[in-house]
């Protein structure tokens, strides 16, 4: 049976027990299921279930496609967003899922794939330090410098630039959800909440001034982070760049393990 969902409402409500016992492996599903109102060919969510195996995938036009579950159902899934004429660019998911819906999806468009990022989700259930010295919370006044390490963030482990302004924007709507350390009055260090949930919470935008790398103080951003989610009760996690073992091995010192990986494939035609 393959249903394709009208709207992420009622995909959401279909599928929240299969979200909710494989949190780590769907954290993008709901929260792009949630911008669709209405679907479309650019703004699909699709459920494939065969005696007693499943496949989702989720595509948002602004995001990769997301994909989850058995990847025997992933030439049925081809096959469909094929017929009709759905469109994405990218995707994202496990790599054999992955792999396992191009090859099939490459029978019907001519067309070749590239992985433009290997990461792996860490997860933490337990922190190992407490060091949290010099670890506060931004004010209004931070927004412009914020913006701006933001945005110095975005170009040097995206290799993009940013609009300041739709920066500033992003971090004025989740000034709480910073933290900050300082240096000599100016921010050297932040880190932010993102993604979250009843049960999880993401920890993203970790940065470190260059000048002032090597001393520990992403450490004690990520830990307050951390501190502050398992002790709400949730899960904590991030996504970390398997070519980064400098930042992994700070974040297993944390407490954080490796839990899923995740790869993100670009379509070229």
């Amino acid at each position: 049976m393959i249903k394709f969902y009208c709207s992420g409402k009622e995909f959401l409500a279909e599928n929240k027990e299969i979200l909710e016992e494989y949190p780590l492996e769907t954290v993008f599903f709901e929260v792009n299921a949630k911008a669709i109102e209405h679907a479309n060919l650019n703004d699909f969510l699709v459920r494939l279930q065969v005696s007693g195996k499943c496949l989702i995938a989720v595509h948002n036009s602004h995001y990769p496609m997301v994909i989850f579950g058995d990847s025997s159902l992933c030439a049925e899934l081809a096959r469909e967003v094929y017929g009709r004429k759905l469109t994405f660019d990218k995707i994202l998911g496990c790599l054999d899922t992955c792999e396992a819906f191009l090859a099939e999806y490459g029978k019907f468009v001519v067309c070749t794939h590239e992985i433009n990022h290997a990461m792996d989700i860490m997860r933490c259930d337990r922190v190992l330090t407490d060091n949290v010295d010099g670890v506060e919370r931004p004010s209004d006044n931070d927004i412009d410098e914020l913006a701006r390490l933001i945005a110095d963030f975005t170009a040097e482990a995206l290799g993009d630039s940013a609009d300041i302004e739709k920066v500033k924007k992003y971090v004025a709507e989740r000034l709480k959800m910073f933290v900050v350390i300082r240096c000599c009055g100016k921010i050297v260090s932040l880190a932010s909440l993102k993604r979250e949930t009843d049960k999880l919470a993401c920890i993203a935008d970790v940065y470190t001034l260059p000048s002032y790398r090597l001393k520990g103080l992403s450490c004690k951003a990520v830990t307050y982070l951390t501190k502050e989610i398992i002790a709400s009760g949730r899960l904590a996690y991030l996504f970390v760049d398997k070519n980064n073992p400098v930042s992994n091995h700070l974040y297993t010192k944390i407490g954080y393990t490796y839990a899923v990986p995740q790869f993100e494939i670009k379509i070229t035609r």
